[in-house]
């Protein structure tokens, strides 16, 4: 192995098998398995949708040593929740200097958004009708039975 690594102009490190001092993704893991742990609890077969809120809250935490969020010193800017997106984007439809041609557009996607959210809701009403009816009819054909 160390000759084809000569032969490719290779540069070969080695770093300890479990060493969280010397390998970072080591660190990462050790800091991801309690808050994987806190945020699954008892299901675990649920742990891989809790990823997404664990890396952004990671990305997002300062650090001790430089004062910085790891987003900050990869981007060279803090990453936006979806709170902050939502105000965001009230705010530029609302503002006046806004670019006039694009604020139409805008206000046709905020009332989209909006008339989607109703429906969303409408619809797990109605998934929540469908079920309580087939548990219903379940019911009365067992005691026909």
């Amino acid at each position: 192995m160390q000759q084809l690594c000569y032969v490719l102009n290779i540069n070969q490190s080695l770093i300890p098998v479990y060493h969280p001092q010397a390998n970072p993704v080591e660190r990462k893991n050790r800091d991801l398995k309690p808050r994987l742990a806190m945020m699954v609890g008892n299901n675990h077969t649920l742990w891989n949708e809790q990823l997404p809120a664990i890396r952004f809250a990671m990305n997002t935490a300062k650090c001790e040593t430089t004062g910085c969020t790891a987003a900050y010193l990869n981007f060279a800017r803090e990453l936006r929740t979806l709170d902050d997106v939502t105000t965001d984007l009230r705010s530029v439809i609302h503002n006046d200097n806004f670019v006039p041609e694009f604020t139409p557009y805008l206000n046709v996607l905020r009332g989209i958004c909006h008339k989607l959210k109703k429906i969303s809701r409408k619809v797990k009403i109605v998934e929540k009708h469908m079920q309580t009816n087939h548990v219903n009819q379940a019911l009365l054909l067992n005691l026909m039975i």
